[in-house]
C-alpha cells in the first residue's frame, strides 16, 4: 500500500550533477582547469540545466565540468588519505 501522506524523497542522484556551480568555478581556479566562464553567473548556463535542451547531448553536456572537477577533487582527497 503506498501512503499518499509521506513526504517525497529524492532516491536517486548522482554527485556530478549536484556540484554546486561555485565549488566548479573555484576548483577551475585552484587547479587552472580552462572553463567555459570566469564568474559565477557566465557559468551557471554551462553547468546547470536552465532550459529544455534539444536533445540528450546537449542535455548532458550540462554536467561535463561537474565531472571533470569532481574527479579532480576525488583524486585530490584520495592522496589526503
Amino acid at each position: 500500500m503506498i501512503d499518499l501522506t509521506l513526504p517525497l524523497t529524492d532516491i536517486h542522484r548522482h554527485l556530478d550533477g549536484n556540484i554546486r556551480a561555485q565549488t566548479i568555478l573555484d576548483l577551475g581556479r585552484q587547479f587552472n582547469i580552462t572553463l567555459p566562464a570566469t564568474s559565477l553567473d557566465t557559468l551557471i548556463p554551462h553547468v546547470q540545466v536552465t532550459s529544455n535542451e534539444p536533445d540528450l547531448v546537449s542535455f548532458l553536456a550540462n554536467w561535463d565540468l561537474g565531472r571533470k572537477s569532481s574527479g579532480l577533487a576525488g583524486s585530490l582527497s584520495s592522496r589526503c588519505v
